[in-house]
C-alpha cells in the first residue's frame, strides 16, 4: 500500500485535520489552501496523483477559481508518511514538539467519540498508528495486547515486538515504542482482562504503569494493585524488569527464558515467570507453565482463553 496523509476538507489549521488516509502507489500528499467567496481561508489535505505534483504544476493552478474557491497556495510531498502535516501553505508559527504534544491524539483518551471500535492514535505526536478503544462508563481504554483465539502467533522478535503486531480489529501487540511513547506523555494506568474456557473472568488494575524506553529495554513499571475477589497480583513479579523475547535476552536468569519457559513469547521474566499473558495459545484448558497464564488464576497454571491489557492517562488530585 502507498504512504499515509492527512486527510480532511475545508478546515481552518492543519490542527484541526485528525484523520488520515492510505493513498495508492502512485499518489503522494497535497496541502491546498483557498479562499472562499466569503474570503475565509481554508485547508484540504489528502492523496493527489504524482503527475499533478510534478514541478511547476502547482504554479498552472494558483490564483484561478475553481468551484467558488480560489487557489491560494497547491504543495505537495513524498519523504516520510503524514509529511502534509507541515506544509509550505501554512506558516510554522509552532515548534514541531508543540505540535506532537497538542494537535493529535496520542492514546483512546483523548478522542472526542464514544463508541468502542478501532481508531488512529499518533503515540509519538506524528506517526498515525491504528488501536482497538475500549469506551466504557465514562472512561477511554487504549487496548494494548489482546487475545482470544490464537490465531495470531505472539512467538515473535524483539523488533515485531517493539513495532507491534496482529491486527487490532482482532489479535495484537500494539508495540513497545508505541506503549512507551503513551505512558510517557503522563501518568497511567493499566487494567487486564482475564478470562478462562468455563467463561469466568477476572480483573486486575494497577493505578500505576510505566514502560521505558527501548534504551531501558522496556522496562516495565507498576504500583498499586487492585483486582477481582480472590485473583492474586502475578504480574508484580515481573515488576522493574526489562523485556525479553526469544533473539534478545534481558531477563535475570541463566537461560533466555523467553526460549527456556516463555513458549518464545515476549515479556517481562525474572526467573522465569508467574505470569505470561504472551506465552502460546492452547486450543484449550491444559496445565502448562510455558503457555498463556496467570500463574494460579482459574488454577495453577492453567492456559487462559482470553486477556485484554489496556491502559488510561490518569490525573493527580489538586
Amino acid at each position: 500500500c502507498g504512504k499515509i496523509c492527512l486527510s480532511c476538507n475545508g478546515v481552518e489549521t492543519v490542527k484541526e485535520c485528525l484523520d488520515v488516509e492510505i493513498c495508492r502507489d502512485d499518489e503522494v500528499c497535497f496541502t491546498q489552501k483557498y479562499q472562499t467567496l466569503r474570503k475565509q481561508e481554508l485547508y484540504d489535505f489528502g492523496c493527489s496523483l504524482h503527475q499533478y505534483c510534478l514541478s511547476g504544476s502547482s504554479g498552472s493552478i494558483f490564483g484561478k477559481r475553481r468551484t467558488g474557491r480560489h487557489i491560494l497556495c497547491h504543495t505537495c510531498c513524498n519523504s516520510t508518511n503524514v509529511c502534509n502535516i507541515k506544509s509550505a501553505c501554512e506558516p510554522d508559527t509552532s515548534s514541531s514538539h508543540e505540535i506532537k504534544d497538542s494537535n493529535l491524539p496520542r492514546e483512546c483518551d483523548d478522542l472526542v467519540n464514544s463508541t468502542s471500535g478501532v481508531y488512529t492514535i499518533y503515540p509519538d505526536g506524528l506517526h498515525p498508528v491504528q488501536v482497538y478503544c475500549i469506551m466504557a462508563n465514562n472512561e477511554k481504554w487504549t487496548v494494548i495486547q489482546r487475545r482470544f483465539n490464537g490465531y495470531v502467533s505472539f512467538d515473535r522478535t524483539w523488533d515485531q515486538y517493539k513495532r507491534g503486531f496482529g491486527s487490532v480489529s482482532g489479535e495484537y501487540w500494539l508495540g513497545n515504542e508505541n506503549i512507551h511513547q503513551i505512558s510517557s506523555s503522563t501518568g497511567h494506568k493499566l487494567s487486564i482482562y482475564l478470562e478462562d474456557f468455563t467463561g469466568k473472568f477476572a480483573y486486575a488494575n494497577y493505578s500505576v504503569f510505566d514502560l521505558g524506553d527501548e534504551q531501558r529495554k522496556y522496562q516495565l513499571s507498576i504500583n498499586e494493585f487492585s483486582g477481582t475477589s480472590g485473583l492474586r497480583d502475578y504480574l508484580n513479579y515481573h515488576n522493574t524488569q526489562m523485556f525479553t523475547t526469544k533473539d534478545q535476552d534481558n531477563d535475570v536468569y541463566g537461560y533466555n527464558c523467553a526460549a527456556y519457559e516463555g513458549g518464545n513469547g515476549g515479556w517481562w521474566y525474572r526467573r522465569c515467570l508467574s505470569s505470561n499473558l504472551n506465552g502460546p495459545y492452547m486450543a484449550g484448558p491444559v496445565h502448562n507453565q510455558t503457555a498463556f497464564v496467570w500463574a494460579n488464576w482459574p488454577s495453577s497454571y492453567y492456559s487462559l482463553k482470553k486477556s485484554s491489557m489496556m491502559i488510561k492517562r490518569y490525573f493527580e488530585r489538586p
